[in-house]
C-alpha cells in the first residue's frame, strides 16, 4: 500500500467516524429540538429523551452484541447481523414516540422519531437482499430535515453527505449503488414525511 493510499484510508476512515449515525444524532435532535421553540428548557429536556431511544439505547444494543459475540462489529459489516439492531432501533423509536407523545413533546422531534421508524422499517426489508448504508441514509435524513426547517444555510450538509458516502465506499463497506440509494431514499422518505407533517 502506498503513502497515499494509507492517507486516503486514514482520511475515511476518520470521516465515517465522525459522520456516523451516532456521531450526528446529538447536534440534529438539539437544532430539530430548539427550531421555533417556545421553552427552550422543555425542549432540551425532550431531546434527551429523543435521543436516548434514537441512539443512546439502540448503541447500547450494539455494544452489548459485539461484547456477547452475537455482533462482529460496531458498525454491523455483515449484513446478516443486522436484523436484529434494525428491529431493535425501530421499536426503541416507537417507544420514544409514545413517550414524547404523553409529554406533550415538540411536534419536531416526534416527526424526526416518525422519519426514523419509517426509513428503519424500509431499510430493514431491503436488507434482507442488499446491504444499504445506514451512514448515507442518516446523514440524508438529517441535511434534509434540517434545510427544510432552517433553509439554505443548512444546504453545506449535503456537501458533508457526499464525503462521508465517499468514506463508505473507500473503505469498501458499500458500493456508490449502495450509498447513492440509500441516501435517495431518505431524501425522498423525509421529504415525504415532512409534507405529510405540514413541515
Amino acid at each position: 500500500m502506498t503513502d497515499s493510499e494509507s492517507l486516503r484510508l486514514r482520511i475515511a476512515r476518520h470521516v465515517s467516524n465522525v459522520l456516523a449515525p451516532f456521531s450526528i444524532s446529538l447536534p440534529l435532535v438539539t437544532l430539530v429540538a430548539l427550531y421555533h421553540s417556545a421553552d427552550p428548557r422543555y425542549a432540551l429536556a425532550c431531546a434527551f429523551i429523543t435521543l436516548f431511544f434514537l441512539s443512546l439505547g439502540p448503541l447500547l444494543y450494539i455494544a452489548i452484541g459485539v461484547h456477547t459475540g452475537r455482533l462482529s462489529d460496531l458498525e454491523i459489516t455483515r449484513r446478516s447481523e443486522r436484523m436484529g439492531p434494525y428491529l431493535f432501533s425501530i421499536s426503541s423509536a416507537t417507544v420514544g414516540l409514545f413517550v414524547l407523545q404523553t409529554l406533550h413533546g415538540p411536534y419536531n422531534l416526534m416527526t424526526l422519531l416518525i422519519i426514523t421508524i419509517a426509513s428503519g422499517i424500509v431499510m430493514l426489508f431491503i436488507t434482507l437482499w442488499w446491504k444499504i448504508s445506514v451512514h448515507a441514509s442518516s446523514m440524508a435524513s438529517a441535511a434534509t430535515l434540517l434545510t427544510a426547517m432552517y433553509g439554505s444555510v443548512m444546504l453545506p450538509l449535503f456537501l458533508l453527505l457526499i464525503l462521508v458516502s465517499w468514506s463508505r465506499v473507500v473503505l469498501r463497506r458499500h458500493t456508490v449503488a449502495q450509498v447513492t440509494f440509500g441516501a435517495l431514499l431518505s431524501i425522498l422518505l423525509t421529504t415525504l414525511i415532512l409534507k405529510l407533517r405540514g413541515l
